[in-house]
């Protein structure tokens, strides 16, 4: 019984068929891999009526998220906490989370994925503004710290919280439909 190396297939192109499951790769492979899927069916996945939906969706959920996290003074207190405190939630690590599905959503969406980390003690996506990518994973969207719980006010928390849900459940119908078209693609 031999074992057969498949570390490099997303580099294959004849074999670029599927979104692998989970996140057990190293980033840059991740990234290389979305990469790979997007400049093989990129045009396809857009042209597909369910997934311009879903991707539109996503899109104006994570829009409405932005806005309001600038208008209840999210962006300006992570951006101070960065600053001043050493803020640790876009730490390096994070990006071990994202999926390929995400990734390749992202690149969708119009982001570019780097190909090295700009921040060393920075999440792979950080940038000096910010994340650089449109399509965060949830933990990054959903979690807000005792300080900013402390900061923004319970009424106005709770709408915030009403747009990071809707991005949430956005995302997961994204996500599952892009697998869904690459699962029906394969059969």
């Amino acid at each position: 019984m031999s074992m057969v190396d498949n570390s490099d297939r997303q580099k294959d192109g004849d074999e670029i068929d599927l979104i692998p499951p989970g996140i057990d790769y190293p980033i840059l492979q991740k990234i290389t891999w979305a990469d790979s899927l997007f400049k093989r069916y990129g045009k396809l996945l857009v042209q597909d009526e369910r997934i311009k939906k879903v991707l539109q969706r996503y899109k104006d959920a994570i829009s409405s998220t932005a806005e309001s996290m600038e208008e209840v003074g999210v962006f300006a207190e992570c951006f101070d906490c960065a600053v001043n405190d050493g803020g640790s939630c876009c730490g390096k690590g994070i990006e071990a989370k994202f999926t390929v599905a995400l990734l390749l959503i992202n690149r969708l969406l119009g982001s570019s994925l780097a190909k090295e980390r700009e921040d060393p003690k920075g999440c792979w996506f950080l940038g000096p503004k910010g994340c650089k990518i449109a399509a965060r994973h949830t933990i990054c969207v959903n979690y807000l710290c005792k300080r900013l719980q402390d900061k923004i006010p319970q009424k106005k928390l709770k709408v915030l919280q009403c747009y990071i849900g809707a991005e949430s459940d956005a995302a997961f119908a994204a996500e599952e439909e892009i697998k869904r078209w690459f699962q029906k693609k394969k059969t």
